[in-house]
């Protein structure tokens, strides 16, 4: 365990009561909620939406009167324009197509995408390849490089509209089923298959999702229930009646995993808190304020650390990571006597989801053997960056045979080539089943200046057993990889498409990737995170041009992400600068909505974002969340005053972030959620300000140079809302480090404004954020002094604290409501 989790635990450990929830609520959240439909539909031509019922369903407003569904909503591929030079133009026709004697015109199209890629004519000039209407199953990934620069992908657009072009990672259609004896009367199917066949050594099998009708089937699991939808999830705090959690719980572990070889450590300065120009001295807390990593190689014969992981620069299969062994994880997990009622014939076959034990993330792992109550873990448990003991874990069981037992589940047995499934029904015909065989859809390296647009992209693997890397401080580990793969590319733009029901990640933006726009697409049960930027550094020196910068995530609609990994977001970034993230709809998922794993250049622009149910099925975390335990030296930041001699001799670093600014969004927490602004371990440089935050407010925990300034706060730490009874400001840092917060509204039930949890009134103005200007609102004024001596609001002032602030009665709720207008200008 890292020696950060004591202090963790300790932050979220308060004496404050849970404040009182509010006497009108349910007319509050049904108005808070019409509200935030409202705000979600400002962007009709830009904001795409499959089902015009999703948002109103997420937000619970069954439950209130006058709902309707979201006006003017329309598809993602209906959002997109023809190409501004359509002149160089090829076509593709999945149905009516030929490679053998096509010419890639309307009239004479090609079959397939890669013949059309490798029989495209090289020009200066741009060109645009168009997708006809239909389903193309891929064998292998759609590669674009340097070749195909200036190349658009586009479903085809015509007088009608646009056509719906689906891009689907199975090879094709399953076909020779007949009845199996595995159930009576004729329940199961089977067929025979030739598909590829996993390593050995336990080593993750290559067939792991399947779809009937094109919809992802359930591998067979127990307890049953979809793990995509409410009866599958494992809901660490309910919100509303039909949720709980519908796993079973381990009995705890007794074993670790072999954690490899400890290669070496690196440890580096400077140290930032003290840097000249803009450092806060022995205000900052050290632990955050210098480099330092661990190298592990991984154990002799791991199936799945045998070989480079991608786009690192290095040739060994070394992880790094800040904190303790990936590798050595629990190695063996207890099962409560009649949990488990079915023996398996080969337990090899099983994987198990369960949850770090202090709910941060989820973990898979292979099975290795079941000895009654006991299951021994093969590998696993990487998928998250922490690690911890095995306790009392939620999980559930899955690709075992004898678990094969209701309709929608399904098996493949590698030994005989025989794949099984339990259809939902056989009338009107057996349903068209897929295989996927392929993570990657769409690969862009070393390109520029290509446009993909207006395809739907589907049915790829799940990657959650594939290598993971610890990319830096954050708590989170990632896979690299994604339907769409873009790396080391400049000004690519993904709009107008759907990606539903991949396996993983369904965008990644992986190292060098510039000035590329990711927008105006809708991601639906993605397997892992719906949007990763991810780059890359030699430890501490992140001076090469191995990141991304200045990308720009607009208007995009995601949710229902993290069907399989529970460490998961819509965006998530790590070692990535000047990031724009504008416009998006974010909600429904296990953890973070948005989550920015370090600080590295900073720069990051975060406005006019809806964020709502998330942190549904872990715990302690807000909607938004940062770290920033790592340094890094980098181009990105601002002047910091320390001499190139003690930064590597590196001319023109800096250890010191460029400033960040959260505005305007619209951010509701719930579930286990304890903030709604989450600034965790170290962040620093983040302005947050108008945004209209429901039920949690701002956060920091050994960080520095941040304000929480000019926005609404309604209601925070509420306990049918929220977790931890935190208030609208909680600063765990217990030293002042340039940290403020004003010109704020906020509202609570009980006159408890702040959650200071070292603060003393003898030597207040070095302790705790600095407060000033803040209209605060609570039932007949009242105000509770955070610090134990039960000040009044004026002894409090006299203290320096809430210098020009009030305490004034409650506000209406239409108050309320027209304020969050005002706030976020609409």
């Amino acid at each position: 365990m890292s020696v950060l989790m004591p202090a963790l635990v300790m932050a979220l450990a308060t004496n404050q009561p849970d404040p009182p929830i509010p006497p009108n609520m349910k007319e509050m959240e049904c108005a808070i909620h019409k509200l935030a439909i409202q705000y979600g539909s400002r962007y009709p031509d830009k904001i795409p939406v499959m089902n015009p019922n999703s948002l109103s369903d997420a937000l619970n407003l069954w439950n209130c009167s006058g709902t309707v569904p979201q006006k003017n909503a329309k598809p993602a591929k209906d959002l997109i324009s023809p190409p501004s030079d359509a002149r160089n133009s090829w076509f593709v026709d999945t149905k009516r197509g030929s490679d053998a004697i096509g010419k890639g015109s309307i009239d004479s199209p090609w079959r397939s995408v890669t013949h059309a890629l490798a029989h495209l004519p090289t020009m200066s000039d741009r060109r645009t390849l168009f997708l006809r209407e239909g389903t193309y199953y891929l064998n292998e990934t759609i590669s674009l490089t340097a070749a195909h620069s200036k190349l658009t992908i586009s479903a085809y657009i015509s007088d009608k509209g646009t056509e719906k072009v689906t891009l689907s990672g199975a090879g094709g259609v399953v076909t020779g089923w007949n009845c199996s004896n595995l159930l009576p009367d004729c329940k199961v199917y089977e067929a025979k298959v030739d598909l590829p066949k996993r390593g050995e050594n336990l080593a993750p099998e290559v067939v792991n999702q399947l779809f009937a009708n094109g919809k992802r089937m359930i591998r067979a699991k127990y307890p049953n229930a979809d793990p995509a939808v409410t009866e599958g999830h494992c809901f660490s705090k309910p919100q509303f009646a039909n949720e709980k959690c519908n796993w079973l719980t381990s009995t705890g572990g007794n074993t670790a995993q072999d954690p490899g070889r400890l290669v070496g450590s690196v440890a580096l300065g400077p140290n930032r808190g003290n840097s000249p120009t803009v450092g806060c001295g022995k205000e900052c807390n050290s632990t955050c304020a210098t480099f330092s990593f661990n190298i592990y190689d991984p154990p002799a014969g791991h199936p799945v650390y045998n070989k480079p992981l991608p786009g690192m620069g290095w040739n060994n299969n070394s992880l790094f990571s800040r904190f303790p062994s990936p590798f050595g994880r629990p190695a063996d997990m207890g099962v409560a006597k009649g949990d488990l009622p079915r023996q398996w014939k080969k337990p090899s076959t099983g994987i198990v989801h369960t949850f770090h034990s202090l709910l941060w993330g989820g973990w898979m792992y292979r099975i290795k053997d079941r000895q009654d109550l006991n299951i021994t873990l093969a590998y696993g448990g990487y998928q998250e960056a922490r690690g911890a003991q095995m306790k009392t874990n939620h999980y559930y069981v899955e690709n075992l045979i004898e678990e094969l037992d209701v309709p929608s589940e399904w098996f493949f047995d590698e030994d005989t080539d025989t794949v099984y499934l339990y259809p939902n029904s056989t009338e009107g015909g057996f349903p068209e089943v897929t295989i996927p065989t392929l993570d990657t859809l769409i690969s862009v390296k070393d390109a520029h200046d290509v446009v993909i647009q207006g395809l739907t992209i589907t049915q790829t693997r799940a990657t959650f057993m594939e290598q993971y890397e610890v990319p830096s401080g954050g708590d989170w580990s990632i896979h690299r990889g994604a339907a769409v793969y873009i790396e080391d590319s400049h000004r690519i733009n993904v709009t107008g498409c759907e990606f539903i029901e991949t396996g993983g990640n369904a965008v990644i933006l992986s190292n060098n990737v510039t000035f590329s726009h990711i927008e105006s697409n809708e991601f639906y049960r993605t397997g892992d995170s719906g949007i990763v930027s991810l780059g890359m550094t030699n430890g501490i020196n992140g001076m090469a041009a191995t990141y991304p910068m200045n990308n720009t995530i607009a208007f995009n609609h995601m949710h229902e992400y993290g069907v399989y990994g529970k460490q998961t977001s819509c965006y998530f970034q790590s070692l990535t600068a000047n990031s724009t993230v504008f416009g998006n709809i974010c909600y429904n998922g296990p953890r973070a909505g948005f989550n920015y794993n370090d600080g590295f250049g900073g720069a990051y622009q975060m406005s006019q974002n809806l964020l709502f149910n998330h942190v549904r099925e872990t715990a302690d975390h807000g909607a938004f969340n940062s770290w920033d335990r790592q340094p890094y030296l980098t181009r990105s930041g601002v002047d910091d005053g320390f001499p190139d001699s003690v930064k590597l001799g590196l001319k023109g670093s800096s250890i010191v972030k460029a400033q960040s600014h959260i505005t305007q969004n619209f951010i509701i927490n719930g579930y286990s959620g304890v903030w709604a602004v989450d600034h965790d371990d170290g962040s620093q440089f983040y302005n947050d300000s108008s945004n209209f935050m429901v039920w949690g407010g701002c956060k920091n925990f050994l960080g520095h140079s941040k304000s929480c300034d000019h926005n609404l706060i309604v209601y925070p730490g509420i306990p049918n809302r929220a977790n931890g009874a935190r208030r609208c400001q909680t600063d765990d840092n217990g030293v002042f480090a340039n940290q403020y917060f004003y010109d704020n509204q906020c509202i609570t039930g009980d006159g408890i404004f702040y959650t200071f949890a070292k603060c003393t009134t003898t030597n207040l103005p070095e302790t705790v954020y600095q407060t000033f200007n803040n209209q605060f609102y609570s039932p007949k004024t009242t105000f509770v002094e955070n610090c134990g001596q039960n000040l009044s609001f004026s002894e409090w002032q006299k203290l320096g604290q809430d210098r020009g602030s009030n305490v004034t009665e409650t506000m209406s709720l239409q108050e309320i409501l027209s304020t969050a207008r005002e706030k976020l200008n609409f």
